[in-house]
């Protein structure tokens, strides 16, 4: 009975180190381009070196070995964000453009990346930082044939990096921002839509201009801004809050104005 129970105790620490061993090197799988190198400077540093021509909405083929990593911290769930990803690290953040929909389902928020800005554009859509590929002379949505080969995925997504927690702003920090350092993901609390009456839904498809949007007008305190969304947002005929509300937004820049929009209605705290 002794040599079962020896037998035993030695058949179960056997298993137990084998369970251990696959815990310890879990097979999650890379999406992407898995020979994209390890990030060698920050979202900053790359939107510093191509300042002046972003801010003129110039465009320009990086040519150097620039790798940076992110998270992701909107996506294209709710259609509100077309065709579009928005990438942060800890210093800044960027759009990236990527000619698909349904982005989300292999890059969700929380997912962090790493991409390889070598032959890739960089430019300045509205003067905001983005990148993507030449197209008319401007800078534009990439393929994602293109997106694939210059980008990987970087273990599970998780909703605990420190990226997803916005900037709390409110209007005095609005006067004082520079835009050039747009994008920004923040959290503004007691904002109010000028047009909501308890009636009004957010973008009704007649009032779409020509990039299929409808400007709203979010009150910041004493400070106005656009409030952007898209008539193929999937919240586009929700009834707008007509009460004060705290909400997640991105913070764009058009030119020389703020523009805010929201990844999904969950941005609205209700």
């Amino acid at each position: 009975m002794k040599k079962i129970a020896l037998f035993m105790v030695a058949l179960v620490a056997v298993i137990l180190t084998g369970c251990m061993d696959q815990h310890d090197v879990p097979n999650v799988e890379v999406y992407g381009n898995p020979s994209v190198p390890e990030a060698n400077t920050t979202i900053a540093n790359l939107k510093k070196q191509f300042k002046s021509i972003t801010a003129s909405s110039g465009v320009q083929q990086i040519e150097d070995s620039i790798v940076i990593s992110g998270v992701i911290v909107a996506d294209d769930e709710s259609g509100n964000v077309y065709k579009q990803i928005y990438l942060r690290d800890t210093t800044a953040a960027i759009v990236i453009g990527i000619n698909t929909t349904g982005i989300y389902s292999k890059l969700p928020v929380g997912q962090r990346i790493v991409v390889n800005c070598k032959g890739l554009y960089i430019g300045g859509y509205g003067a905001m930082a983005q990148l993507g590929t030449l197209y008319q002379g401007k800078i534009g949505r990439m393929s994602e044939n293109v997106w694939k080969e210059h980008m990987r995925t970087e273990g599970k997504p998780s909703l605990s990096y420190k990226e997803l927690v916005p900037d709390t702003i409110d209007a005095s920090w609005l006067s004082s921002a520079n835009k050039d350092d747009a994008p920004f993901f923040v959290y503004i609390q007691d904002a109010t839509i000028e047009e909501a009456d308890g009636n009004t839904v957010y973008a009704p498809e007649e009032l779409g201009d020509g990039g299929n949007g409808v400007n709203r007008t979010l009150k910041i305190g004493n400070t106005t801004i656009p409030f952007r969304i898209s008539t193929y947002a999937n919240f586009a005929n929700d009834y707008m809050p007509n009460r004060p509300f705290n909400m997640c937004g991105l913070l764009t820049r058009y030119n020389n104005d703020w523009q805010i929009t929201v990844r999904t209605s969950r941005d609205i705290e209700r």
